[in-house]
């Protein structure tokens, strides 16, 4: 009988670590067209894991002359993964004359009225432009197209502008979204 009892208690634990097993590793997936969390969007979606967190906060840019780009989103939005392709392609393009300054506003500090809060209008993802002396040259809310948003970093430049369509998004897998000429 005890060699009986042991045998069950043998079967009962191999049940258990095969249940184990078998739902600890469930599939994970990521969707550019969902509204759920899949993580940093800036690095799944964008291949540019270093924008966030930002290396200059609004008020260091603007103290600092450089003109900045200045992204609300939340990482559970279609529309701010959709977008944040567009930023991160920016921002490689751009990233030497102009700080982009991405911010998640889950994480919001709404106490300071001088900080950046105060321009957030509530609808995401939202694009602010400031140039050298710190006013806003630019507002968008939404996935806006790249040329909408580069014509206006070029502008400040004095750069001439890109034609609407010379870049176009081209997926290049499930997750990330490319640009192509």
């Amino acid at each position: 009988m005890r060699g009986l009892l042991v045998g069950w208690k043998r079967l009962a634990l191999v049940v258990c670590l095969i249940a184990t097993i078998c739902l600890g590793v469930l599939p994970v997936e990521a969707s550019i067209s969902d509204d759920r969390y899949d993580g940093n969007i800036f690095t799944l979606y964008g291949s540019n894991g270093g924008m966030i967190p930002p290396r200059v906060s609004l008020s260091e840019s603007i103290a600092q002359r450089v003109p900045a780009l200045l992204v609300f989103y939340v990482e559970d939005s279609s529309d701010c993964k959709r977008y944040s392709a567009a930023v991160a392609n920016l921002q490689v393009r751009y990233g030497l004359g102009v700080n982009f300054v991405a911010l998640n506003i889950d994480a919001l500090d709404e106490s300071d009225p001088d900080g950046p809060a105060q321009y957030f209008t509530g609808r995401v993802p939202q694009t602010l432009l400031f140039d050298p002396d710190g006013k806003i040259t630019y507002q968008s809310v939404g996935d806006r197209p790249i040329t909408e948003v580069e014509n206006e970093i070029r502008a400040l430049f004095s750069l001439d502008p890109v034609d609407e369509g010379e870049l176009r998004r081209q997926p290049f897998n499930e997750l990330q979204t490319g640009f192509g000429r």
